[in-house]
């Protein structure tokens, strides 16, 4: 009988929002409840109040989901004080807020371990363990000063850095686990606390939401009008690091080497941008589809290669978002940039897809001409990649070791 007691805990994120909540931690700790029956696991979401609201509605799916699961879930609205990437000043207002709620639910469940989601999250689980004892999995996700150098919040000589630059030393100093999603923030992390106890766990993903029988998908493409076509797809959000502007022109230089290319697009973000993107590039109406939000397990299969690519940020070697497990669950190749350093060397040593090192013409034709050739073994790769690697069952076996 398993003496597992965990609270798993999410601040400013809500888990009722749509997207990677479900597959990132509702999924992940349901597979958790069903390898270990007996153990007890407790999920304290402390959303930011305005986040929410936003997704109110949403709650009710969300707790029928943990209930069904045997998950005990608690919401808790906290009020956002100062930004995401939090300034030192708004640190005591944010811990008087959340460490009386998770000592007090630590303390009611007799939790003996924390699992902490990104950095706010472990920056209380810190506190938590110096108060309380109770060991803590940094559960890193992102590297949140190379998050706030890409988005221009911090710059290295700003107070605000320095300070968690040494914050960011001691809660890896401390914490029992550090999780990493990516081999380079293992690397990052190592040069940092060279005695941090680290392990790999990719993001997961659930195989089964995208199994796709080869008629549904020859129908998918048929009532789509791609059926005849080679299909790029991007899946996720527009804006910011994912430029509407970079990724068209992305798509506009990848396809001028395959025959009858089509861009097929799922974004849960305005898509007037990539629209307009697309159509000052020349590309017209009738080769690109984009979609608002679609049940992505009915929408990834539908194509033949996935697109992953960023551009030159401090960010960039340490990516590893959800998109590249759930391309390789839906059995297409990849492409990715380079500068996603981790993404990259998988790709390489996977040979699930292809790596574009620069934009020049020449290369990028060769590694194209690559793909399509052996296109049908690389989405072979990917999808024994998904069931041995990215699989839900697999990280979450790697979580309760």
């Amino acid at each position: 009988m398993s003496d597992k007691r965990i609270l798993y805990l999410i601040s400013r994120e809500n888990v009722s929002a749509p997207g990677v909540m479900q597959s990132q931690v509702l999924d992940l700790l349901a597979e958790e409840k069903i390898q270990d029956p007996s153990s007890k696991i407790v999920l304290l979401n402390l959303p930011s109040l305005p986040i929410f609201l936003k997704h109110i509605k949403k709650i009710k799916n969300v707790k029928k989901f943990c209930r069904e699961a045997g998950i005990t879930l608690f919401i808790f609205p906290i009020i956002p004080i100062g930004q995401s990437f939090m300034p030192k000043w708004a640190i005591p207002f944010f811990l008087i807020q959340t460490v009386p709620l998770a000592i007090f639910f630590s303390l009611m469940y007799r939790i003996n371990l924390i699992h902490s989601r990104s950095y706010l999250a472990s920056l209380l689980a810190y506190f938590v363990k110096k108060i309380t004892g109770i060991k803590f999995i940094f559960d890193t996700r992102s590297i949140y000063l190379k998050e706030a150098e890409t988005h221009g919040i911090w710059k290295k000589s700003e107070a605000d850095y320095r300070f968690w630059e040494g914050l960011e030393k001691n809660m890896f100093r401390s914490a029992d686990k550090v999780v990493v999603l990516a081999s380079e923030k293992d690397a990052y992390i190592k040069e940092r606390v060279p005695t941090a106890d680290i392990s790999l766990i990719p993001s997961p993903v659930k195989v089964t939401d995208f199994a796709m029988p080869q008629i549904k998908r020859a129908k998918g493409r048929k009532i789509l009008g791609i059926a005849e076509k080679f299909v790029f797809t991007y899946s996720g959000s527009l804006g910011g690091l994912h430029s509407a502007d970079f990724i068209a022109s992305f798509y506009s230089r990848v396809s001028k080497h395959v025959p009858n290319p089509h861009f097929l697009i799922a974004t849960q973000s305005n898509p007037r941008g990539i629209i307009s993107s697309l159509e000052k590039l020349g590309i017209r109406e009738t080769d690109y589809t984009v979609l608002k939000n679609p049940a992505l397990g009915d929408f990834l299969p539908l194509a033949d290669v996935g697109i992953h690519v960023y551009p030159d940020v401090p960010i960039a070697p340490y990516v590893s978002s959800v998109k590249l497990p759930e391309y390789c669950a839906s059995a297409i190749p990849t492409i990715v940039t380079s500068n996603m350093v981790s993404m990259a060397k998988l790709v390489r040593e996977k040979h699930f897809g292809v790596v574009v090192d620069n934009f020049e013409p020449k290369h990028i034709r060769d590694k194209i001409q690559k793909l399509v050739k052996e296109h049908s073994l690389m989405g072979k790769k990917a999808f024994k990649l998904a069931n041995t690697y990215f699989s839900v069952k697999v990280c979450a076996q790697k979580y309760l070791e």
